[in-house]
């Protein structure tokens, strides 16, 4: 900033005037022997009788800078411009005395004034592109530059000038494709493969921000400035234990340093790692008090690690005329421990048509079901321990319930847990008045192979208290398509396949196999830091064991989130489903919800 201002204000000092007409001789000889103050006084009185003079005020105020007078020299600039309002000089060496005193807002005026005059002028443009990137105004400065660069188009140093101020902008994906513009010049500066790295992660394309570094190691090496922003990346990018292995050293060294102390906050909050993250960020923030990346870290963890309590409720309708009502209000504490201690009550209200089989044999058409729990949970290294007690209630049973849960996480891209619950069916009026329970016991595998890819395994097994068990299988592999500022899309894969051992008039779908098999469309549109609505769309071939071909089904679903970092936390999402069999057997149903939630 010092050197900018200094540059304008040798500008100013040395730039001549533009004079039309010949100022007044006794003037000019006082100028000649550096009597100033004279030659002011000549200039005032003439200006005094001729204030319109867009001359004598810039003889004035060249005279005025030579004297050390900045102030003046802004005044009688002022007055020149003012006089002569169609030309762009003086507006530009007005922009030029504004800048040389650091006053920023004016100095762009100025020099907005003159490019209205001289759209196309590269001195104009320049100038605004720099005032603009100095007051903030960052979009500006990148219209200033875009029309720069269209003139000189083989100037390499406007290219990374623009995409430094799409970044400030937060225009990401602009500000990437001209980063890799600029990288292909062999003179590019070793620093801006880091910077691409860095604008691609913060766009979530993680898988191209660790190529742009790869690019960087391949050609320079693994300098610390590749070291620290590798590490930044991997705890942003949801690889923590990685980043945390690689922090190690780099912390060893430079205990003290604000951006590694801050990465491994981060990296420990995704790791689930409670107590370690608080600490680590305090660190960070007594480094650096009242910094934006430690309020932004600090809504990152609340968001990972934090308690939280609220209400969610959820409906549920479908072709067979059962209807499901759900309200769980619930709670969810953090210890810095890395225990947690959870629970809720939960009413279900169900609803059936007279006569569909659904209602329950006495013929009531309603049900209504309440149950209540607490547990807790601990993580002792890759494993997450958690166990639940509650009892739940229908009209004319009780039941002790009880869930337990083992998570395991070697690495991190792979996920694996086992649980097994019990609990009533809350499926149809039936199932509810003849009180039937089940126990389930499920696994599920979440495994990311490659930075595009994910699959997800899901498997249950459910032991039912008439005597029947049934079963299910989802398999979900999925593909990165684009990642991008705004929008993420993913293409994959859904099987779905469904069975039990015994077909009851209990009121539940029961059949002996069902299968369905789809393509999903998952795109993601990510409004702004805080709000984010994704859809999912699949469409396939469905069918089970009364039926020799498949029917076509789909499914369409969309959630909206906001306050994704906030304390206030919303969410809304529905689904509908055609032409696919649900828990009660029909073949097309709706649901929807909105959870609530407070976080600490």
């Amino acid at each position: 900033m010092k050197t900018l201002a200094l540059t304008l204000a040798i500008g100013v000092l040395s730039a001549g005037p533009a004079s039309a007409q010949t100022p007044p001789a006794a003037g000019l000889a006082a100028e000649g022997e550096s009597r100033w103050d004279d030659a002011l006084r000549i200039y005032r009185d003439l200006l005094d009788r001729t204030p319109q003079s867009p001359e004598l005020w810039q003889r004035v105020a060249d005279i005025e800078g030579r004297l050390g007078r900045p102030h003046e020299v802004i005044i009688a600039l002022q007055r020149a411009a003012a006089a002569a309002p169609s030309d762009a000089e003086r507006l530009s060496r007005l922009s030029q005395a504004h800048a040389a005193q650091g006053q920023v807002i004016p100095a762009l005026l100025a020099i907005e004034g003159a490019l209205a005059l001289k759209a196309s002028s590269d001195e104009y443009l320049r100038a605004h592109a720099t005032l603009a990137t100095w007051a903030g105004e960052y979009a500006a400065a990148a219209a200033s530059y875009r029309k720069l660069r269209e003139a000189n188009p083989q100037e390499g140093a406007l290219a990374l000038a623009l995409a430094r101020v799409s970044v400030w902008n937060g225009s990401s994906d602009a500000a990437a494709n001209v980063y890799r513009e600029y990288l292909e010049s062999p003179d590019a500066a070793p620093e801006v493969w880091l910077e691409l790295a860095r604008t691609e992660s913060w766009r979530g394309n993680l898988g191209a921000a660790l190529a742009a570094l790869e690019n960087y190691q391949q050609r320079f090496g693994q300098t610390d400035a590749y070291l620290r922003e590798r590490v930044a990346i991997l705890a942003r990018g949801g690889h923590p234990r990685e980043a945390l292995r690689e922090l190690e050293p780099l912390l060893a060294v430079s205990p003290l340093d604000f951006d590694l102390n801050l990465s491994r906050a981060i990296a420990l909050a995704s790791a689930r790692r409670h107590g370690a993250a608080l600490s680590s960020l305090s660190r960070a923030g007594t480094l650096k008090p009242q910094h934006a990346d430690v309020r932004a870290a600090e809504s990152l963890v609340r968001t990972l690690l934090g308690s939280s309590v609220g209400p969610s409720t959820t409906f549920y309708n479908d072709s067979d005329g059962v209807q499901i009502m759900t309200v769980t209000p619930r709670f969810d504490v953090g210890f810095r421990s890395d225990t947690r201690l959870h629970g809720g009550y939960e009413h279900v209200a169900l609803q059936a048509r007279n006569a569909s089989g659904l209602e329950q044999v006495s013929g009531r058409t309603s049900a209504m079901m309440d149950h209540v729990w607490t547990g807790l949970s601990q993580r002792v290294g890759a494993f997450t321990l958690g166990a639940t007690i509650g009892q739940a209630r229908s009209e004319s049973h009780e039941l002790n319930t009880y869930g337990v849960l083992l998570q395991f996480v070697p690495v991190d891209s792979f996920v694996t847990s086992v649980e097994r619950s019990s609990g009533f069916a809350p499926i149809s009026p039936r199932a509810a008045g003849l009180g039937l329970s089940r126990v389930m016991h499920r696994a599920q595998v979440d495994w990311t192979p490659t930075m595009a890819s994910h699959m997800v395994i899901d498997a249950s097994y459910e032991s039912l208290s008439d005597g029947n068990a049934r079963w299910q299988v989802f398999v979900s592999p999925r593909a990165a398509l684009t990642r991008s500022q705004r929008i993420n899309v993913d293409v994959g894969l859904l099987l779905h396949q469904f069975g039990a051992s015994k077909n009851l008039d209990n009121g539940y779908y029961d059949p002996q196999r069902y299968e369905y098999y789809s393509v999903v469309l998952s795109p993601y549109w990510k409004v702004s830091d805080n709000v984010g609505v994704s859809i999912s769309a699949g469409l396939g071939g469905q069918r089970d064991d009364s039926a020799e071909k498949f029917r076509l089904g789909r499914t369409t679903s969309i959630e909206a989130t906001f306050g994704i970092y906030q304390r206030w936390l919303v969410k809304v999402h529905g689904s509908t489903t055609n032409n696919r069999r649900l828990d009660s057997g029909a073949f097309s149903g709706t649901s929807g919800g909105v959870v609530l939630q407070r976080r600490f």
